[in-house]
């Protein structure tokens, strides 16, 4: 066993002669299939019983790199991104699409540039590396507004959501307010003119849910109440949400109700919450059952809110 140091590649590989390594990484069995550009930067480590990792580096081909070479090697870059995201290999993934945007960036291939940042960003924001995700939002922002996107493109707002979240996490109320608005504003002026697509609507969705959190963290309970009943009126048009995210924001609704007294409606939105809990299976009914026996009590159930705690158990 040997260990690959991390290196850099920009030569076109032949597809003669050259020998593969049976568990060598992906990157260069991609290029010796395809002859195209690649750019290798990741550290892996792998088993090689026979062939030397040397033996990758054989033949180069100088030959002219074309616009199309380019967007067929990015293309096989994001193909092993996701199929990394798949394994769970997220560091693995983040490496490929550093990568990928690299070699877009440098040869000015933009095309599939704001889907590998949208990766990008997602796996930063799982990871918990939030300011290397703004970073990569505010960039993918900035590239997209250059090459002639307009401000209301659905990918924008997308990632200026993201970044709007960012905020709200770190405690820049301010900026935060000031992006959830924006996205807000965008999307309601879109829906105003006629457009009622799906992606649309469950962007606005999204944007009204993260508002009312940013509003609740700030405990301006009104407000985020406004905001989360909106978004699930505004859900049931589109029919564009997924029973979790259903049952999220019934969830969320109800303990709004709590904050601000209304424990009639309390009970009826977790009630829902649990009853979309119980058919998809969710890990969340514990909580919602204690939920519920912390509202029974207000009614002065005690028998009633006994069960729900035990349950919760």
């Amino acid at each position: 066993m040997h260990e690959i140091q991390p290196s850099v590649v920009a030569i076109i590989y032949s597809p003669l002669d050259t020998m593969l390594c049976s568990q060598c990484d992906l990157f260069v069995a991609g290029a010796i299939k395809t002859t195209l550009l690649i750019k290798i930067t990741l550290q892996i480590t792998g088993k090689h019983n026979s062939v030397p990792c040397t033996t990758l580096a054989l033949r180069p081909v100088l030959t002219e790199i074309t616009q199309q070479d380019v967007e067929e090697n990015i293309t096989q870059l994001v193909t092993l991104a996701r199929i990394a995201l798949e394994n769970g290999d997220l560091e693995k993934a983040q490496s490929i699409l550093e990568m990928g945007i690299s070699v877009g960036e440098e040869y000015r291939a933009y095309i599939i540039m704001p889907y590998m940042y949208d990766l990008l960003s997602s796996i930063l924001f799982s990871t918990g590396n939030l300011k290397k995700a703004e970073e990569v939002l505010v960039r993918a922002i900035e590239q997209m507004v250059q090459l002639g996107s307009p401000e209301n493109d659905t990918q924008i707002i997308d990632f200026k959501l993201r970044l709007a979240r960012i905020y709200s996490f770190n405690d820049k109320h301010k900026l935060a307010e000031m992006g959830f608005r924006n996205c807000v504003a965008l999307q309601e002026a879109k829906i105003l003119n006629g457009d009622t697509s799906t992606r649309t609507g469950t962007l606005y969705v999204n944007v009204l849910f993260w508002y009312a959190m940013h509003k609740i963290k700030t405990k301006e309970y009104k407000g985020a109440k406004r905001l989360i009943d909106n978004a699930y009126t505004y859900s049931l048009k589109i029919r564009g949400l997924t029973p979790y995210q259903e049952m999220v924001i019934l969830y969320t609704m109800g303990d709004l109700n709590i904050q601000l007294e209304e424990y009639d409606m309390a009970l009826q939105n977790i009630r829902s919450a649990v009853l979309m809990g119980k058919g998809i299976g969710s890990l969340n009914l514990p909580r919602y059952y204690m939920k519920l026996g912390m509202i029974y009590l207000k009614f002065d159930l005690k028998r009633t809110a006994e069960k729900m705690v035990d349950r919760s158990l």
